[in-house]
């Protein structure tokens, strides 16, 4: 379990994180991050706020290859809208990752999500819209790594 405080508007929201599932993310024969997907109940139904996910990476990552991947996930969604949306502000939130550091992203009760690196606060972007559309990557029906989906939700 993790406490977290999150600041939002000027107030402080504090959740309980409790593991929904865990999953490895590998590519042809590269081992690329370890998932954990985390709610204040241990349980997830999508769309569900607060919630965790946490990647930590297995290997060196440039931020602007984790913008593209992104866009390709959201294309193969068919959020197509959403491709190159949020370039620019995604490349001024994350840094260029290392092996072993960890990209987490929190959402508040409201769904405003926060980005962290190695539990420091990034940034966030402040579309209504945008947590649920970057979890839907893991965490859709319609996602490209099912077996991934189906071990976060821990099922």
């Amino acid at each position: 379990m993790c406490a977290v405080c999150l600041a939002f508007v000027g107030q402080c929201v504090s959740a309980d994180f409790k593991t929904v599932g865990t999953s490895r993310f590998e590519y042809i024969f590269w081992d690329v991050y370890d998932a954990t997907l985390a709610t204040t109940t241990g349980q997830y139904e999508f769309p569900q706020h607060p919630t965790k996910l946490s990647l930590t990476y297995l290997r060196d990552f440039a931020a602007k290859d984790i913008v593209k991947a992104t866009n390709e996930q959201w294309q193969y969604l068919g959020k197509n809208q959403l491709v190159k949306k949020y370039d620019d502000k995604l490349l001024a939130i994350w840094p260029d990752i290392k092996e072993g550091e960890t990209l987490t992203f929190i959402t508040t009760e409201t769904g405003v999500g926060t980005f962290y690196h190695q539990n420091k606060e990034l940034g966030s972007i402040k579309d209504v819209n945008f947590a649920d559309d970057f979890l839907s990557i893991w965490l859709s029906e319609n996602t490209s790594e099912p077996k991934m989906r189906k071990q976060l939700l821990g099922r």
